[in-house]
């Protein structure tokens, strides 16, 4: 997954987490789909927290942390530039 793939798939997910924190939604679960496209964002950057649910809220903590890791380049592995 390229850096850009990344980034744009961390973002759909995260626009996601933020219109289900409008419609005061954050405290529900997200999808199954979602927590897979979540894991797939961690295990891209080496950081493994298995699939299980979480909150949107929780989902969108977990998400800015890893937009912080990526944009300042501590968590790219095995990202590749593209």
């Amino acid at each position: 997954m390229t850096e850009t793939t990344w980034i744009n798939k961390a973002s759909k997910l995260h626009k996601a987490c933020v219109e289900e924190q409008n419609r005061n939604n954050g405290g529900t679960q997200i999808t199954t789909e979602e927590a897979k496209s979540l894991n797939e964002l961690q295990h891209a950057i080496n950081s493994h927290h298995g699939i299980h649910k979480v909150t949107y809220n929780e989902a969108r903590v977990s998400l800015d942390e890893m937009f912080v890791m990526v944009k300042a380049g501590k968590k790219t592995p095995p990202l590749t530039k593209g």
